[in-house]
């Protein structure tokens, strides 16, 4: 037997923050910690996989299920229509598939596939630093940072890899049509962000926007991850000024609100295209505020 082939067997931890670690199991990941918080977030990326993910570039992943081994409860929703065959079973999920990791509250999810090979490996050759070369492996994921300008860093974290503008650019001249142009992946960006604050009703705070592989060898495929922070917003009658705030506060996704920057034009007019037009016009105060305070800052 392939020793590579001993992850589908075990879950295996593949990295932590200050929230939770996650394991990887077969093509899924398990996220741990409190068992309050990471029942907020199980059901919070339900809400957003069912409101949101339609034909957006950025693919949302699908929560399975919640459980608690304090109380042995499981939690799941409803499966979607199965598209195999009828006579194929649908899996049923029990206590013990949370077997072997550690006795803490778990949700399962969608895992996202490492960058392909080719991919990963220009991006070590071309961006680490000369040491980082020698020691560190290709990453398996990156974060996009469009409203950032990087500088080489002698610290590199493979697992989440940032990549901005003009190391995206390098990339697709790399790459071609193996990636989405700039403009493309901008605007899928503002689409989504539009999206998870006026048709799902969450603020987006601390969300990830990012490059990972596809189940297509090869191939690339684009993810909004990490929602253990993200608030309930109300479309109705909530101040556009915690949008805002949640926008400011994330790390550098985002354009820079400059009006006239053709980066922010592009995910501008993305995000107020995904708006249902009920809301155009809070839409439209949110993107006023940021850049209101953009310029104030002195940085626009």
């Amino acid at each position: 037997m392939d020793p590579g082939s001993l992850e589908a067997l075990v879950p295996i931890r593949i990295g932590a923050g200050s929230f939770a670690t996650i394991y990887a199991t077969p093509g899924l990941v398990q996220a741990q910690k409190h068992a309050s918080q990471i029942e907020k977030e199980f059901e919070a990326l339900h809400v957003l996989y069912n409101r949101c993910n339609s034909n957006s570039i950025f693919a949302i992943p699908r929560t399975l299920a919640f459980y608690n081994p304090e109380n042995n409860q499981l939690r799941f929703f409803p499966p979607s229509p199965s598209l195999r065959r009828p006579r194929e079973p649908r899996a049923t999920l029990r206590p013990e598939d949370f077997a072997g990791l550690p006795k803490r509250a778990s949700y399962l999810m969608d895992r996202a596939a490492p960058l392909p090979q080719a991919v990963g490996e220009f991006i070590r050759t071309s961006f680490y630093t000369e040491k980082a070369r020698m020691g560190v492996p290709p990453p398996l994921i990156c974060r996009l940072y469009f409203g950032k300008e990087l500088r080489p860093s002698a610290f590199i974290n493979p697992n989440n890899f940032p990549i901005d503008v003009a190391r995206y650019k390098a990339m697709q001249t790399q790459f071609g049509e193996t990636l989405f142009t700039l403009d493309e992946a901008v605007e899928g960006i503002g689409e989504m962000l539009s999206r998870v604050h006026w048709i799902a009703g969450f603020d987006a705070r601390d969300v990830e926007f990012a490059m990972a592989g596809s189940p297509l060898v090869g191939a690339v495929r684009y993810y909004i991850i990490d929602f253990n922070q993200m608030c309930p917003f109300s479309k109705e009658n909530g101040q556009v000024t915690e949008l805002a705030d949640a926008f400011f506060t994330n790390d550098p996704y985002y354009p820079r609100p400059v009006r006239d920057d053709p980066l922010y034009v592009a995910f501008k007019h993305a995000y107020m295209q995904a708006c249902p037009e009920d809301f155009r016009s809070r839409a439209s105060l949110f993107l006023e505020e940021i850049e209101q305070r953009y310029a104030a800052s002195g940085r626009g």
